[in-house]
């Protein structure tokens, strides 16, 4: 199984716990996937990642939307693909802007570039 079977579980998983630690650089979601009525249980983590980003909408742009008033997460989608951000903001370019990891919770994105990530354990290398 590849990384992107081994995750597709997760589209539509309810966040039961999220840490995301700078200092030790790990993020870790606890998630629970149901399908067909049927549970189960799933732990992504991704450690010794080199950038990641942070995108929410806010309700000046969405006024319907306020990521901090939900009363449960959903891990909307995972998908691995390079994204490159640019800057022409003298004290921003000095930054690493790509990522190849892409979680969207509800209306807010977390972009991450790591070489590897863990499901249920397993680790998963990107070449």
């Amino acid at each position: 199984m590849d990384y992107i079977e081994a995750s597709n579980p997760f589209w539509g998983a309810v966040i039961n716990d999220m840490k995301i630690d700078l200092t030790h650089k790990m993020i870790r979601f606890d998630l629970t996937a149901i399908d067909e009525g049927r549970k189960t249980n799933h732990i992504l983590e991704i450690n010794d990642y080199t950038s990641l980003i942070w995108i929410e909408k806010t309700p000046e742009t969405h006024n319907s939307y306020d990521f901090s008033s939900c009363n449960y997460y959903e891990f909307t989608s995972i998908v691995f693909r390079d994204v490159h951000a640019y800057s022409n903001d003298k004290w921003l370019s000095q930054y690493i802007m790509n990522y190849n990891i892409i979680i969207e919770i509800w209306e807010s994105a977390l972009l991450i570039q790591s070489s590897a990530i863990i499901i249920d354990g397993t680790k998963y290398c990107f070449s």
